[in-house]
Protein backbone atom coordinates (compact mmCIF):
# COMPACT_ATOMS: atom_id res chain seq x y z
CA UNK A 1 0.00 0.00 0.00
CA UNK A 2 2.82 2.41 0.85
CA UNK A 3 4.40 1.69 -2.53
CA UNK A 4 1.16 2.46 -4.41
CA UNK A 5 0.38 5.64 -2.44
CA UNK A 6 3.90 6.96 -2.92
CA UNK A 7 3.96 6.19 -6.63
CA UNK A 8 0.51 7.71 -7.20
CA UNK A 9 1.56 10.96 -5.51
CA UNK A 10 4.70 11.14 -7.62
CA UNK A 11 2.91 10.61 -10.93
CA UNK A 12 0.34 13.39 -10.44
CA UNK A 13 2.70 16.27 -11.40
CA UNK A 14 3.60 14.53 -14.66
CA UNK A 15 0.23 15.63 -16.00
CA UNK A 16 1.48 19.21 -15.75
CA UNK A 17 5.04 18.56 -16.92
CA UNK A 18 4.60 20.63 -20.09
CA UNK A 19 3.22 23.61 -18.17
CA UNK A 20 6.53 25.25 -17.34
CA UNK A 21 5.03 28.18 -15.46
CA UNK A 22 3.00 25.88 -13.22
CA UNK A 23 5.98 23.66 -12.41
CA UNK A 24 8.22 26.66 -11.69
CA UNK A 25 5.71 27.99 -9.15
CA UNK A 26 4.85 24.58 -7.68
CA UNK A 27 8.50 23.97 -6.81
CA UNK A 28 8.13 26.60 -4.06
CA UNK A 29 5.34 24.48 -2.58
CA UNK A 30 7.68 21.50 -2.76
CA UNK A 31 10.38 23.46 -0.91
CA UNK A 32 7.84 24.34 1.78
CA UNK A 33 6.95 20.66 2.20
CA UNK A 34 10.61 19.81 2.78
CA UNK A 35 11.10 22.64 5.28
CA UNK A 36 7.90 21.81 7.17
CA UNK A 37 8.67 18.09 7.23
CA UNK A 38 12.18 18.68 8.53
CA UNK A 39 11.15 21.14 11.28
CA UNK A 40 7.82 19.73 12.41
CA UNK A 41 8.33 15.99 11.90
CA UNK A 42 11.93 14.80 11.51
CA UNK A 43 13.61 17.19 13.97
CA UNK A 44 11.29 16.49 16.96
CA UNK A 45 11.55 12.74 16.39
CA UNK A 46 15.34 12.88 16.20
CA UNK A 47 15.57 15.02 19.35
CA UNK A 48 13.30 12.59 21.18
CA UNK A 49 15.79 9.79 20.49
CA UNK A 50 19.14 11.58 20.62
CA UNK A 51 18.55 14.74 22.62
CA UNK A 52 21.20 17.39 22.02
CA UNK A 53 23.31 14.92 20.03
CA UNK A 54 20.96 15.32 17.08
CA UNK A 55 22.78 18.51 16.12
CA UNK A 56 25.77 16.56 14.79
CA UNK A 57 23.56 14.50 12.49
CA UNK A 58 21.76 17.60 11.21
CA UNK A 59 25.07 19.34 10.48
CA UNK A 60 26.39 16.27 8.66
CA UNK A 61 23.22 15.93 6.58
CA UNK A 62 23.25 19.62 5.67
CA UNK A 63 26.93 19.75 4.79
CA UNK A 64 26.95 16.57 2.69
CA UNK A 65 24.07 17.83 0.52
CA UNK A 66 24.85 21.56 0.49
CA UNK A 67 28.60 21.73 -0.05
CA UNK A 68 28.77 19.53 -3.19
CA UNK A 69 26.24 21.79 -4.90
CA UNK A 70 28.37 24.86 -4.17
CA UNK A 71 31.89 23.56 -4.74
CA UNK A 72 31.66 20.36 -6.79
CA UNK A 73 28.60 20.59 -9.05
CA UNK A 74 28.62 23.11 -11.87
CA UNK A 75 26.01 25.76 -12.53
CA UNK A 76 26.45 26.59 -16.21
CA UNK A 77 23.66 29.18 -16.06
CA UNK A 78 24.45 30.75 -12.68
CA UNK A 79 23.95 34.26 -13.97
CA UNK A 80 20.73 33.52 -15.84
CA UNK A 81 17.31 32.09 -15.07
CA UNK A 82 18.47 28.53 -14.46
CA UNK A 83 15.70 26.03 -13.80
CA UNK A 84 17.29 24.28 -10.82
CA UNK A 85 19.58 22.17 -13.05
CA UNK A 86 21.68 20.82 -10.17
CA UNK A 87 18.73 20.18 -7.88
CA UNK A 88 16.95 17.13 -9.25
CA UNK A 89 19.27 14.23 -8.45
CA UNK A 90 20.39 15.70 -5.13
CA UNK A 91 16.74 15.98 -4.16
CA UNK A 92 16.16 12.37 -5.20
CA UNK A 93 19.10 11.11 -3.13
CA UNK A 94 18.09 13.09 -0.05
CA UNK A 95 14.38 12.33 -0.10
CA UNK A 96 14.95 8.68 -1.01
CA UNK A 97 17.29 8.36 1.97
CA UNK A 98 14.51 9.66 4.20
CA UNK A 99 12.18 7.08 2.67
CA UNK A 100 14.64 4.42 3.78
CA UNK A 101 14.51 5.80 7.33
CA UNK A 102 10.73 5.44 7.19
CA UNK A 103 11.32 1.81 6.34
CA UNK A 104 13.73 1.46 9.26
CA UNK A 105 11.06 2.89 11.57
CA UNK A 106 8.47 0.42 10.30
CA UNK A 107 10.82 -2.55 10.40
CA UNK A 108 11.99 -1.77 13.93
CA UNK A 109 8.44 -2.04 15.33
CA UNK A 110 7.18 -4.76 13.00
CA UNK A 111 6.60 -7.15 15.91
CA UNK A 112 5.11 -4.54 18.24
CA UNK A 113 1.55 -3.23 18.72
CA UNK A 114 2.76 0.21 17.59
CA UNK A 115 3.23 -1.00 14.01
CA UNK A 116 -0.17 0.31 12.85
CA UNK A 117 0.49 3.77 14.30
CA UNK A 118 3.91 3.96 12.64
CA UNK A 119 2.58 2.83 9.25
CA UNK A 120 -0.24 5.40 9.41
CA UNK A 121 2.24 8.14 10.30
CA UNK A 122 4.49 7.18 7.37
CA UNK A 123 1.56 6.95 4.95
CA UNK A 124 0.28 10.39 5.95
CA UNK A 125 3.31 12.21 4.55
CA UNK A 126 4.09 9.98 1.58
CA UNK A 127 1.92 11.90 -0.89
CA UNK A 128 3.36 15.35 0.01
CA UNK A 129 6.90 13.95 -0.13
CA UNK A 130 6.37 12.22 -3.48
CA UNK A 131 4.70 15.34 -4.91
CA UNK A 132 7.64 17.45 -3.78
CA UNK A 133 10.21 15.10 -5.26
CA UNK A 134 8.38 14.72 -8.57
CA UNK A 135 8.03 18.49 -8.94
CA UNK A 136 11.74 19.00 -8.31
CA UNK A 137 12.72 16.32 -10.82
CA UNK A 138 10.49 17.85 -13.48
CA UNK A 139 11.76 21.36 -12.71
CA UNK A 140 15.33 20.10 -13.12
CA UNK A 141 14.51 19.18 -16.72
CA UNK A 142 14.63 15.41 -16.24
CA UNK A 143 12.72 13.55 -18.93
CA UNK A 144 9.31 12.10 -18.15
CA UNK A 145 10.36 8.47 -18.57
CA UNK A 146 13.28 8.93 -16.19
CA UNK A 147 11.05 10.69 -13.65
CA UNK A 148 8.71 7.68 -13.69
CA UNK A 149 11.64 5.32 -13.16
CA UNK A 150 13.02 7.40 -10.29
CA UNK A 151 9.59 7.59 -8.65
CA UNK A 152 9.29 3.79 -8.83
CA UNK A 153 12.66 3.50 -7.07
CA UNK A 154 11.56 6.09 -4.51
CA UNK A 155 8.31 4.22 -3.87
CA UNK A 156 10.31 1.03 -3.28
CA UNK A 157 12.67 2.63 -0.74
CA UNK A 158 10.39 2.41 2.30
CA UNK A 159 9.26 -1.21 1.77
CA UNK A 160 12.88 -2.25 1.10
CA UNK A 161 14.07 -0.42 4.22
CA UNK A 162 11.37 -2.12 6.31
CA UNK A 163 12.22 -5.59 4.98
CA UNK A 164 15.97 -5.18 5.46
CA UNK A 165 15.51 -3.83 8.97
CA UNK A 166 13.25 -6.70 9.96
CA UNK A 167 15.70 -9.24 8.60
CA UNK A 168 18.80 -7.62 10.09
CA UNK A 169 19.59 -8.32 13.71
CA UNK A 170 22.22 -5.55 13.70
CA UNK A 171 19.70 -2.74 13.25
CA UNK A 172 18.34 -2.79 16.78
CA UNK A 173 19.99 0.31 18.20
CA UNK A 174 17.42 3.15 18.41
CA UNK A 175 20.24 5.68 18.03
CA UNK A 176 20.62 4.58 14.41
CA UNK A 177 17.12 5.78 13.59
CA UNK A 178 17.70 9.01 15.51
CA UNK A 179 20.86 9.79 13.55
CA UNK A 180 19.12 8.91 10.28
CA UNK A 181 16.25 11.30 11.09
CA UNK A 182 18.69 14.07 12.03
CA UNK A 183 20.66 13.48 8.84
CA UNK A 184 17.44 13.71 6.81
CA UNK A 185 16.55 16.96 8.60
CA UNK A 186 19.84 18.48 7.47
CA UNK A 187 19.62 17.32 3.87
CA UNK A 188 15.98 18.44 3.53
CA UNK A 189 16.97 21.94 4.67
CA UNK A 190 19.94 21.91 2.29
CA UNK A 191 17.81 20.82 -0.67
CA UNK A 192 15.13 23.43 0.01
CA UNK A 193 17.54 26.26 0.75
CA UNK A 194 20.36 25.82 -1.72
CA UNK A 195 18.66 26.82 -4.97
CA UNK A 196 14.95 27.32 -4.33
CA UNK A 197 14.92 29.86 -1.51
CA UNK A 198 17.85 31.73 -3.05
CA UNK A 199 15.86 32.18 -6.26
CA UNK A 200 12.88 33.43 -4.29
CA UNK A 201 14.90 36.60 -3.71
CA UNK A 202 16.70 36.74 -7.06
CA UNK A 203 13.67 36.65 -9.32
CA UNK A 204 11.63 39.70 -10.21
CA UNK A 205 8.88 40.73 -7.80
CA UNK A 206 6.15 39.48 -10.13
CA UNK A 207 4.16 36.74 -8.40
CA UNK A 208 6.27 37.19 -5.26
CA UNK A 209 3.28 36.90 -2.95
CA UNK A 210 2.02 33.82 -4.76
CA UNK A 211 5.42 32.18 -4.40
CA UNK A 212 5.51 33.07 -0.70
CA UNK A 213 1.98 31.71 -0.27
CA UNK A 214 2.90 28.41 -1.93
CA UNK A 215 6.00 28.15 0.24
CA UNK A 216 3.96 28.82 3.39
CA UNK A 217 1.26 26.30 2.48
CA UNK A 218 3.92 23.68 1.86
CA UNK A 219 5.55 24.45 5.23
CA UNK A 220 2.23 24.13 7.07
CA UNK A 221 1.07 20.94 5.37
CA UNK A 222 3.20 18.61 7.56
CA UNK A 223 1.53 20.13 10.64
CA UNK A 224 -1.64 18.30 9.67
CA UNK A 225 0.18 15.01 10.23
CA UNK A 226 2.45 15.90 13.15
CA UNK A 227 1.97 14.04 16.41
Amino acid sequence: MIFLVTLAGGLIPLGFAKTKGFIAMAVYFAAGVLIGTSLFSLLPESIEILGERTGYSILAGFAIFYLPQKFMLTHPCEEDDCDFHSLGMMAFIGIAFHALTDGIAIGSVSEMPAINIVVEAVMSHKIPASLALSLMLIAAGIKKQKVVGLMILFAMATPVGAILTKLSLSISNPDLLGHALGFSTGNFLAIAGSDILRRLHQKQRANLYLRLALLTIGCCLPLLHSH
